[in-house]
């Protein structure tokens, strides 16, 4: 009995590891490679694979490598949507970031990573840092907390024999070259990775903030593009509807204005209505002008449809577009 409780015992706790084990792997970012012999001259593969439970906008990851040994090439992610941030590389560390306009899932491989043998040696690969990013409720690139890394050293054995020439096996998805460093820049990668990131996010939302001003102005550009109306509500042509054809147009008694308004409280000059800059604007001329109840004196204002003009003691009109 007492051997039976044992078991018990044993096995609850390593169901209590193994589901400990999984919860924290739920985020979590990892390297393999297909194979670790190789000869001289041959390429290695190694991939960063991840999984998360939250979609991601971005990654970034850095694998120190033995450059005596090993020539890094490029990078490739299939991730849709997912484009590489070229980045300064420093010596014996690929430093790659890539960055999406849109939330993409991921589980499984994030990026391929293709580095040329140098010659016989052994040497490893290390993942020495990873990150998964997001946006912020500020709309800001962010790492998502709580991803772990887990297996991040592969061990790598370098024939000295020459391999025969192999042709060259297409690469899809978003390439970034990982060029050999001329000097070194003296910046972490992990902050170039990341504030390239952000920059990508801060232009793309700076073109659809673009592109919804564009779209507004259009809108407003196309309304400025019909002929605005007085509809007479109150005095001389009440009843009456005039297009205003040509702009400005002048208000008052005297017969030479566009509208002439036979009202002995009207001036013979009272008002005048013009178009700037996609807008409507009434400009007085008299100091007894009104809209919407508001007394405007020598100034000019924005006229709006919808807008309740009155010029003197009794003419009336509603301006419309």
């Amino acid at each position: 009995m007492r051997v039976i409780t044992v078991c018990i015992l044993a096995l609850m706790s390593a169901i209590s590891v193994v589901v400990s084990v999984s919860a924290q792997a739920s985020e979590s970012i990892w390297l393999t490679a297909s194979t670790t012999a190789f000869k001289t001259g041959e390429t290695v593969i190694a991939t960063v694979n991840a999984t998360s439970a939250t979609p991601v906008q971005g990654f970034t990851f850095q694998i120190s490598y033995d450059p005596e040994c090993l020539k890094p090439v490029n990078a490739s992610s299939k991730i849709p949507g997912m484009n590489g941030l070229p980045l300064p590389q420093l010596s014996g560390l690929v430093d790659a970031s890539y960055a999406s306009t849109t939330p993409q899932t991921v589980n499984g491989v994030l990026a391929d990573v293709r580095c040329i043998t140098l010659g016989g040696c052994q040497t490893n690969l290390i993942l020495q840092s990873a990150a998964l990013a997001i946006r912020n409720q500020s709309g800001f690139a962010a790492p998502l907390a709580g991803v772990a890394i887990g297996a991040n050293n592969i061990a790598l054995n370098i024939d000295k024999a020459v391999a025969e020439s192999q042709p060259a096996e297409p690469i899809a998805g978003s390439i970034l070259t990982l060029d050999p460093p001329v000097n070194d820049p003296g910046i972490p990668g992990w902050v170039i990775a990341f504030l390239s990131i952000l920059l990508a996010i801060g232009v793309l939302s700076g073109i659809f903030v673009l592109w919804r001003k564009g779209n507004a102005t259009a809108r407003k550009t196309s309304a400025s593009s019909q002929t605005p109306t007085l509809e007479i509500k109150h005095g001389p042509h009440a009843g009456k509807s005039i297009a205003l054809k040509q702009l400005p147009c002048s208000i008052g008694r005297d017969l030479k204005n566009d509208v002439c308004l036979n009202d002995p409280h009207v001036m013979g000059q009272h008002a005048r209505i013009f178009a700037a800059d996609s807008d409507y604007y009434l400009m007085d001329l008299s100091g007894n002008t009104f809209i919407n109840g508001q007394a405007i004196r020598n100034t000019s204002v924005v006229l709006k449809s919808g807008d309740v003009v009155r010029l003197g003691k009794s003419s009336l009109f509603v301006f419309a577009v």
